[in-house]
Parts: structure tokens; C-alpha cells; sequence
């Protein structure tokens, strides 16, 4: 169950797309497409591990400002991840499922073509999935709702510490005069940040309107530590960075001696 991390890391550092590109090929100025997958993130290192485990070593990964990509192309590459996800699929997640929908359904068109030139029909159906991708990225609206998988406990748990790695925040932010613990995730996927709350049974959830965005949050002290306690022994963090704000957050808690230069991101 420990592989629905990777599940949950991904949906929250996932970028799905069909690139429409120039063939170099051609005499009279063709295109082609091609899906695309990429993952972003800043540490290198679990970029790898997800390259071998998700990927099966087939991805590429660049230096982009602030971090890194890893990048996977092409028909016979992609279908690598979405049979990954097919056997450890996002247990919710409307806009990251749309997501994988079309990106299955671009290879469908681009396998089932019969001919050397691409009919009327199959360039318009590109360009349906295309203008879709740039939909939901834009308006943050999935092109359909999905129901929740029916799964276990424990695959839920990886699933949001993959979560917690992409998205979310741990430390300590300014209260008045004193300092306050939290953890918190925001995301554009509501079900995703409602999983959360529901799993935990703590926190609370309110709604950015101009950046489309829902977070969820919790601060009171037991259930910080609570959250916190869940997330480096159960069901642990794999993102170094993410691994020592929670240690650290957890030592300042336990001996209740606050470091108030600590500020969660």
C-alpha cells in the first residue's frame, strides 16, 4: 500500500498535456502529437525514485528555476504511468482524474489511426482533448466527477503523505504576539483537501475564490502533534525538506520551547 505515496505525490505535482509539435520531417510544415507527462519538484532525488518506480526509469530530468522536471513522452513512455496509475490509482480527484482521462484517451485516437495522414476527424479530436487540457487549467473546472475509490485505510494514509510532500506546509506562523503551530495543504482539487479533513478528523477547510484554491488547515497544538506524529512514523514523508519541519516542529512542541524564527512556507 506504501506505493499510493507516489499516487498522491504525483497528483499533487502532476502537469498532463498533448503537444502539438513541428515534424522536422515534413516538406510542407506537418505537425504531430504527442502526450506528455511531468512531474515538478525540487528535490532531485525523489524525482528519481518516482522516475524508476512510476516510470520505469524511462523519464528525463531537467534543471528548471527553483527546481527540476521529470519528464516523460510519447505514447509507449506515458502508457507506462498510466498503468502505474492504473494499479494504484488517485483514490480522488476530479481535476487530476479529467487529467488522465484525456491523456488515455489522446493515445486511444493516436493508436487507432489506420492510414499514413490524419483524417479530419482524428485532428479534430486533438485539438478537442488540447483545448480541453487548457480548460481545466484555466477555470480549475474537471471535465467530469468522479466518486471516491473504495480502498483501505492504510492506502488512503500514503496517499495524503504524497500529498502533504507536494502540497502542503508544516511550521509555525505568527498569532498576535506569539506563535502558532499548523499543518496545512491547499490545493485546486477540493475532494483531495476534503480527504484530508475527512481521514483526520480534525482541521478546517475555507476557500481562496481569486487563486481557486481550498486549504486546509489545522492548528490547535494536540492535533498538530497528532497530524504531525501520523506522518513521520505510520505513514511517513519521504520529501527531505518536508521530513525535517515536521521533526523540527515536533521537538519545539514536545519541549514547548517555541522558535519563533520558525515560519512554515
Amino acid at each position: 500500500m506504501c506505493l499510493f505515496y507516489y499516487t498522491g505525490f504525483c497528483c499533487g505535482e502532476i502537469s498532463c498535456s498533448l503537444l502539438r509539435l513541428s515534424n522536422r520531417k515534413s516538406k510542407i510544415g506537418g505537425v504531430y502529437y504527442t502526450p506528455d507527462i511531468t512531474i515538478s519538484n525540487a528535490d532531485r532525488t525523489l524525482l528519481e525514485e518516482c522516475n524508476q518506480i512510476i516510470a520505469d526509469g524511462c523519464g528525463n530530468i531537467s534543471r528548471i528555476k527553483g527546481g527540476y522536471n521529470l519528464s516523460v513522452r510519447g505514447k509507449i513512455k506515458v502508457k507506462k504511468i498510466l498503468n502505474f496509475f492504473k494499479n494504484y490509482p488517485p483514490i480522488v480527484g476530479d481535476l487530476v482524474l479529467s487529467r488522465l482521462f484525456l491523456i488515455n484517451k489522446a493515445i486511444e485516437v493516436l493508436e487507432s489511426r489506420k492510414s499514413y495522414r490524419r483524417s479530419n476527424s482524428e485532428q479534430k479530436q486533438l485539438e478537442r482533448i488540447r483545448k480541453q487540457f487548457i480548460e481545466i487549467k484555466a477555470t480549475a473546472n474537471p471535465i467530469s466527477k468522479y466518486s471516491q475509490k473504495v480502498i483501505n485505510q492504510d492506502a488512503i494514509g500514503y496517499f495524503l503523505s504524497g500529498i502533504l510532500d507536494a502540497e502542503g506546509s508544516v511550521g509555525l506562523k505568527s498569532n498576535g504576539s506569539s506563535k502558532q503551530p499548523f499543518l496545512a495543504v491547499a490545493m485546486k482539487d477540493r475532494k483531495i483537501v476534503e480527504l484530508f479533513r475527512d481521514f483526520l478528523k480534525i482541521g478546517h477547510i475555507h476557500y481562496r475564490p481569486k487563486e481557486k484554491i481550498h486549504h486546509f488547515e489545522i492548528g490547535a497544538k494536540r492535533e498538530v502533534l497528532f497530524a504531525l506524529q501520523l506522518f513521520s512514523d505510520k505513514y511517513p514523508s519521504k520529501l527531505e525538506k518536508v521530513k525535517k519541519r515536521i521533526h523540527k516542529l515536533q521537538r519545539i512542541l514536545n519541549d514547548y520551547t517555541p522558535e519563533p524564527k520558525l515560519i512554515g512556507i
